[in-house]
């Protein structure tokens, strides 16, 4: 742990993704931990979300969540927030006085406006998503890397895809809750974030993990340094699309 405390983080969702990031980030010397979500615990929840257990069902997730983050790091000040942020004016809001986003929710309507809240805001994004065997993870610095609608354009237009119709295993939220955290503390501790212009996928079942490298995209309606041109709008993608093959990155 630092000596000294440092560091001011706002985590929307405390589902699979956010247990295992606060989870990661306590004990390392953050000075205050803003935790958004609006949901209560359920049975389902517990194989996958450690912050919980079967005497806090029925129980706020912020705060059930907040005593189990206190009783592992007394000296980090916890703001329990219970709402639901789903609007760039929401997250923007609740991002005041903070140092660092991190999305760990779980549709891609609130994912693509925690993007441009971090956008409007200049606050970095930690953004990380898992459904069933795969995940993703991207680091955004407003005005230097690519953003998600750099890679994406937007949300797609149906809403399947996420945890709700396809679940998501334990050891994958684990993997890329505390890899988001790894990203976050790099930030606050001033060094460069591994996702970065990258984008890290993940396939828990076959092992495999690829990063792709990313740039800011001329016509990104959001980072763009000049206006973009009037054009169709983007197409519609797959739930964590996979990129070409012909574009993998190293293997770590």
């Amino acid at each position: 742990m630092l000596s000294k405390r440092h560091g001011n983080i706002l985590l929307i969702g405390l589902g699979g993704l956010g247990s295992a990031a606060a989870m990661a980030l306590s004990g390392q010397g953050l000075a205050r931990l803003r935790v958004a979500d609006a949901d209560t615990v359920a049975l389902s929840n517990l194989p996958r979300q450690s912050l919980y257990s079967l005497g806090e069902l029925g129980h706020l997730k912020v705060e059930a969540g907040s005593r189990f983050l206190t009783g592992l790091d007394p000296g980090l000040v916890i703001e329990p927030l219970p709402a639901r942020l789903e609007t760039v004016e929401a997250i923007a809001d609740a991002a005041r006085g903070m140092d660092l986003i991190i999305d760990a929710t779980d549709n891609f309507p609130t994912r693509f406006a925690a993007n441009d809240a971090a956008l409007a805001t200049g606050i970095p994004l930690v953004h990380g998503a898992a459904t069933a065997w795969r995940g993703q993870l991207m680091t955004i610095l407003p005005g230097e890397t690519a953003c998600l609608r750099c890679l994406f354009g937007g949300p797609p237009e149906t809403a399947g895809g996420t945890c709700l119709d396809q679940g998501i295993l334990a050891p994958l939220a684990a993997e890329i809750g505390w890899r988001m955290a790894l990203e976050a503390a790099s930030l606050v501790a001033g060094r460069e974030a591994s996702c970065q212009n990258r984008l890290l996928t993940v396939e828990i079942q076959s092992g495999r993990r690829r990063w792709i490298p990313l740039r800011r995209r001329e016509q990104c309606p959001l980072c763009s340094p000049r206006p973009s041109p009037p054009g169709p709008p983007p197409l519609p993608v797959a739930p964590l699309p996979h990129p070409p093959e012909k574009t993998p990155g190293p293997t770590p």
